[in-house]
């Protein structure tokens, strides 16, 4: 699964351009980027490589002055099932202390963009999918979409995504999330909060398309400004959650439990076949 193949191509279609490194792919059109995870056979969970190929996307889509409004999804079932588990099982304590440094990184640098962002929720978002989901200005999500802060089963501790989750459906429904590692259907989410659309799977691309181009109008330096003071006024948070995560998942390796629930994981997977 860290074999990843790497191509690139250039949609010669007037007014697009297209880049494409197997793991993610951005899609310039109509002065929206469409970033995608694109790892479908592992339900787009995140490896050091996807990590790193999406804060590229997403830099590259914020710096292009051409874009308005950045949409990020993923290809096939999933929006992100969170960490590619087959990766954890396989690290060493240098390894997981760097891995939890990427993640910092990659939220760093996505909750500094200047362009709205626009989560297009197609299916499971879990885990660090889920954070992802919650960074993103608007959620929009498929009748089909489905969430879970789900770390427990694999034996992880769940910091970064409870300040996430605190934050947006309150304590008691962020407790009930992480404590029963539940999946939330996509109706029940909306009422918690979770997202601010639930549409149905076959109108989800005609509603992000107008909502795109309603935050098109708006002038672009009051965005820009207003999404500056919205990353100020969670800095401190931020900071707090990322020092926790830090020292709280080194322990947790430490402890064997990470590592023992990573690879508990992937064998029952190869067991199911």
């Amino acid at each position: 699964m860290n074999d990843i193949k790497t191509e690139t191509r250039t949609d010669t279609c007037p007014g697009t351009t297209t880049a494409a490194d197997h793991c993610v792919t951005l899609v310039i059109r109509d002065q929206v980027a469409h970033i995608t995870l694109d790892r479908p056979q592992a339900m787009n969970a995140f490896d050091r490589t996807q990590r790193e190929r999406f804060s590229a996307a997403v830099s590259e889509a914020d710096a292009d002055a051409s874009v308005r409004t950045i949409v990020i999804t993923g290809k096939g079932r999933a929006f992100c099932a969170g960490q590619d588990q087959y990766e954890s099982a396989q690290m060493d304590a240098a390894g997981s202390s760097a891995r939890i440094d990427s993640y910092m990184d990659l939220y760093e640098v996505f909750r500094s963009l200047k362009k709205p962002v626009i989560a297009r929720i197609n299916g499971v978002a879990a885990g660090a999918g889920l954070q992802i989901a919650l960074m993103a200005d608007l959620r929009i999500a498929s009748t089909q979409a489905r969430f879970g802060m789900t770390e427990f089963k694999v034996g992880s501790a769940a910091i970064f995504g409870s300040a996430l989750l605190r934050a947006i459906v309150g304590e008691a429904a962020m407790k009930r999330m992480v404590l029963l590692a539940e999946i939330v259907p996509a109706a029940p989410s909306l009422a918690l909060g979770l997202v601010h659309e639930v549409v149905e799977d076959d109108a989800l691309d005609a509603r992000i398309a107008e909502i795109c181009t309603t935050i098109a109008q708006w002038s672009e330096s009051s965005v820009a400004i207003t999404k500056s003071w919205w990353k100020a006024m969670g800095d401190e948070d931020f900071a707090k959650a990322a020092d926790a995560a830090r020292r709280g998942h080194a322990a947790n390796f430490a402890s064997g439990t990470y590592s023992a629930g990573a690879k508990k994981f992937t064998e029952r997977k190869r067991n199911d076949g």
